[in-house]
């Protein structure tokens, strides 16, 4: 066996301590340090992607209330309505029977459980306040009709009145989903 002195023992220990202290750095420290840097660079992306699946979760639970809520109303009009003839008293009643060139109908499918009733209106020659008004009794009548598109423009032979054409949709269930719900 070799025999070492004092100082060759002390050297030795420092040198493994050295070692063992490089090893330590390198096997637990240096990837501890690491793995907080990636951390901290993810935790708020994360964080943010949190914040955008919580707001689309919120969003969710809101257009899935107003569905259901749109799918009572729907369900709740009556089966025999029908809105051409309810649009012909409504401008009759706004006295716009005159003013209507063009009224007419149809039916688009939506779906198989449902489908959207379209009237496309003409109205040339109208006051703006008359047409307002028209809107404003669509709009707030018990039914669910509202206005889809509208187009207007000036008219050429009298400057303050207006050319309209208007769209107003009004969805319909089917009898299967009336009956299935």
């Amino acid at each position: 066996m070799i025999r070492l002195t004092r100082r060759e023992k002390h050297f030795g220990a420092a040198l493994a301590v050295i070692i063992l202290g490089f090893s330590l750095f390198g096997l637990v420290i240096e990837p501890t340090k690491d793995r907080i840097a990636t951390l901290k660079r993810v935790i708020p992306e994360k964080q943010t992607e949190l914040n955008k699946l919580s707001a689309a979760a919120k969003e969710y639970m809101f257009l899935s209330d107003s569905r259901r809520d749109l799918r009572s109303k729907v369900a709740s009009q009556p089966e025999t309505f029908e809105l051409l003839p309810f649009l012909e008293s409504l401008a009759q009643r706004c006295g716009l029977e005159k003013n209507v060139s063009k009224m007419q109908q149809r039916v688009v499918p939506l779906g198989t459980d449902y489908s959207q009733t379209v009237v496309e209106i003409e109205l040339p020659g109208l006051s703006l306040a008359r047409l307002v008004d028209f809107l404003q009794k669509v709009e707030s009548s018990d039914i669910m009709a509202r206005t889809g598109s509208l187009y207007i423009n000036k008219g050429r032979t009298k400057k303050d009145l207006l050319n309209a054409v208007i769209e107003i949709h009004n969805p319909k269930f089917s009898q299967t989903a009336v009956a299935g719900k």
